[in-house]
């Protein structure tokens, strides 16, 4: 395997699309963990496939979500390194209607290890201004945080 270059395509995170209140039935229902759905726009989840859950988070990621649900590169990653992104650039869901359901299902304890920890994996508009702008700017997020979020 060769290193995969800054801004090449990895993969695209597939799964059965879904909104949030199948995702809530599902977990709720015991056949989805609460991590497994992808937010890919408002009110819209992929229930990701198995292969598609294998990539961890961190709060320094080399790679990012693009458009909907496209994987790429932030930078070199080299072969036998793993593919990590950070979760926080996909979720900007609707709390209230999740804790509603009973649930406190995306915010977790960050233990990624990595220099930048922040100690949380929480909703986009959480992250430190900084993050967020940087984020912004270069696009590295999936298009529905880009519309809410971005200028």
């Amino acid at each position: 395997m060769e290193t995969i270059k800054g801004g090449e395509t990895i993969c695209f995170l597939n799964g059965e699309s879904c909104t949030l209140d199948e995702v809530l039935q599902r977990v709720n229902d015991g056949r989805e963990a609460a991590s497994d759905p992808l937010g890919v726009g408002v009110d819209e989840y992929l229930d990701l496939e198995e292969n598609a859950r294998t990539f961890n988070h961190s709060c320094e990621p080399n790679s990012f979500i693009r458009g909907r649900n496209e994987l790429v590169a932030l930078r070199d990653i080299s072969c036998g390194e793993e593919i990590i992104y950070d979760y926080s650039t996909t979720m900007d869901d609707d709390e209230e209607r999740i804790l509603k359901a009973g649930r406190d299902m995306w915010t977790c304890e960050c233990n990624c290890g990595s220099e930048k920890c922040r100690g949380v994996i929480n909703q986009f508009k959480t992250l430190p201004e900084e993050i967020r702008d940087f984020y912004i700017r270069n696009e590295f997020v999936p298009n529905f945080i880009l519309k809410k979020f971005g200028s």
